[in-house]
């Protein structure tokens, strides 16, 4: 009785290795029954000791602390209201996050693909080429693909998860909905939309009048 005491409380003060352990225990059965290859298996086990970092995923906490990274970190997310809502906005803009997982290897966006998203990096690091040339190395509390959040454009450049990172993304869809309760950030965000879209039309012209 007393040793099943002692598991118990265990097991009750570490809930979250425990169920760590039983995930990836899990993964390594189905590994086994599949057959499957060296490198699969090294991929799976990459991606979900990305996924759990040791420990059963805590998304509520990660939640909390994209909520202030949200306020400090993302400029054209700032309010100017002082109408006391700011904090019900970036609670709004945490809930419609997803978390997402990659590996080193995995692209997260590619060049000239059509973007309707944003990207947040809680943890990892990204690589960012332009025509196949490696610009910028991106790492946590970074984020990428803004411009595809305010209107609809064509990817400019290609992001490759270079080891494992753990993102949050933020759809075109879930962010127009929410936008749309707050009028001030609407207002903001459509007027963010046109200049965008002006600058590319001026651009395009500009090419056009050069090898006319």
């Amino acid at each position: 009785m007393f040793v099943g005491y002692i598991s118990s409380a265990a097991v009750s003060l570490n809930p979250s290795g425990r169920l760590y352990n039983q995930k990836m225990e899990e993964l390594l059965d189905y590994v086994e029954w599949k057959k499957l290859s060296n490198v699969t298996k090294d991929k799976l086990i990459s991606y979900y000791e990305t996924k759990y970092r040791g420990k059963y995923f805590e998304e509520d906490n990660l939640l909390a602390d994209m909520n202030e990274s949200l306020r400090t970190k993302v400029p054209f997310l700032r309010r100017f209201e002082d109408d006391g809502r700011d904090e019900i906005f970036f609670n709004r803009i945490a809930t419609v996050l997803h978390a997402r997982y990659y590996i080193a290897g995995d692209f997260i966006t590619q060049q000239g693909d059509s973007g309707l998203d944003m990207f947040f990096i809680v943890s990892g690091k990204l690589n960012v080429f332009v025509n196949n040339h490696k610009v910028v190395s991106l790492y946590d509390g970074a984020y990428i693909g803004e411009v595809a959040l305010i209107s609809k454009v064509l990817r400019t450049a290609t992001v490759q998860a270079a080891m494992p990172s753990v993102l949050y993304r933020l759809t075109y869809s879930d962010f127009h909905t929410v936008i749309n309760e707050f009028p001030d950030m609407k207002l903001r965000i459509d007027k963010l939309a046109r200049e965008g879209k002006k600058m590319v039309r001026e651009a395009e012209e500009g090419v056009f009048s050069k090898y006319k």
